[in-house]
């Protein structure tokens, strides 16, 4: 793991929608933000010392799934120092001890998944409605510095809305993944979905995925592995080449943590990674045949090209939106987003009329600028 440079100031003004959305009020981010000085480092101004001093506050006010999400900001993004690692404990601590509370009934497990390789312990959160829920699985990842407890909010919604088990799930090179992220990490996920599918007999499987965790619910789409896939600001290489090192905000270094690399990619590196991630070059765009897929994501995306989601629109079965005014994920517009990817993903699943697709559409239907399927 590596440390690199990124400004705290610049970080806290692009993320600081991302941590509210987390479950973090807004003051308290301003806080963090006021007194956070330097992004690495133990000492009092750093930011794992900060987050973790109001993450201290809330567990002492006893509001724990409060806390750990303050613990998830002290672990963010990546778990590259001693001090890191120990946040990350504490998030994970304090999330198991507020599941009490939670409106779903909850479960952590440890899935054996069968590689060619040998099995892979993968820990998952599975959320369902305390009531009668329909048959049908979403498994839902994010990127690389978003990842299970962080996706708290989506998944319980996701879960009441739908009425379907959600298996929350952190991608290879994040969390507790021990693999690293490679261009294909996708068998780790089709182990998954093999499994369920040998666990839960006869119910269909889909896959939501926020950020990098959309370019695997695209590709596991062409490749048939999932029966629907939803994929919110998916980096895909369908425009063409992207210079990693001109992303913003220390992402380079991100993904270098992802991939476990020991020093960001240099200009060469950095191409060959395009290269062998692009769903482009690996021939899958042209593939005919697959599962239906939902392709969304802001056309003010600070990270990837429109491209990345508007060139999916000529791919049979596939339905693009680009949502006006917004930026990576569609982050702006979560609310009327989620409502129309649980009304497009439903009757896909076989569990709702078609016409849910079309009422629960309506609140972000004025935000779309780009519409097809």
């Amino acid at each position: 793991m590596l440390t690199f440079e990124v400004d705290p100031a610049a970080l806290f003004e692009e993320r600081h929608r991302q941590f509210v959305s987390w479950g973090i009020p807004a003051r308290t981010v301003e806080r963090a933000r006021n007194e956070i000085t330097d992004m690495w480092g133990g000492h009092r101004g750093s930011w794992t010392t900060v987050w973790g001093r109001l993450a201290e506050e809330a567990e002492a006010e006893g509001r724990l799934l409060r806390a750990a999400h303050l613990w998830g900001a002290a672990r963010f993004p990546v778990l590259a120092a001693p001090e890191r690692l120990a946040a990350y404990e504490r998030q994970r601590v304090c999330y198991l001890k507020a599941a009490a509370r939670f409106p779903i009934r909850f479960e952590r497990r440890t899935l054996d998944l069968p590689l060619n390789d040998g099995p892979l312990p993968l820990p998952v959160h599975l959320m369902a409605r305390r009531g009668r829920r329909r048959p049908g699985v979403v498994v839902i990842s994010g990127g690389v510095d978003t990842w299970k407890v962080e996706l708290h909010r989506m998944a319980v919604a996701t879960a009441l809305a739908t009425g379907l088990l959600v298996m929350v799930i952190d991608m290879p090179g994040t969390g507790e993944c021990p693999l690293p992220l490679t261009a294909d990490s996708d068998r780790v996920l089709a182990a998954l979905v093999a499994l369920i599918r040998r666990q839960r007999p006869g119910e269909p499987v889909a896959y939501l995925g926020v950020s990098f965790g959309g370019h695997w619910a695209v590709k596991l789409a062409m490749q048939g592995v999932v029966d629907a896939a939803v994929s919110l600001g998916a980096p895909t290489g369908a425009a063409g080449e992207t210079d990693v090192l001109a992303l913003p905000y220390g992402m380079p270094g991100i993904i270098a943590n992802a991939l476990h690399l020991e020093a960001e990619p240099d200009a060469a590196t950095a191409a060959d990674l395009f290269t062998r991630f692009s769903l482009r070059d690996q021939g899958l765009l042209d593939t005919p045949g697959g599962a239906p897929l939902l392709a969304v994501n802001g056309d003010e995306d600070q990270y990837i090209p429109r491209g990345d989601t508007t060139a999916l629109a000529s791919r049979p079965g596939t339905t693009v939106w680009l949502v006006r005014g917004a930026t990576h994920c569609a982050v702006e517009r979560v609310r009327p987003v989620l409502l129309g990817v649980w009304g497009w993903l439903l009757p896909r699943l076989g569990a709702a009329p078609a016409g849910a697709e079309t009422l629960l559409a309506l609140p972000l239907r004025r935000h779309v600028s780009v519409r097809s399927g």
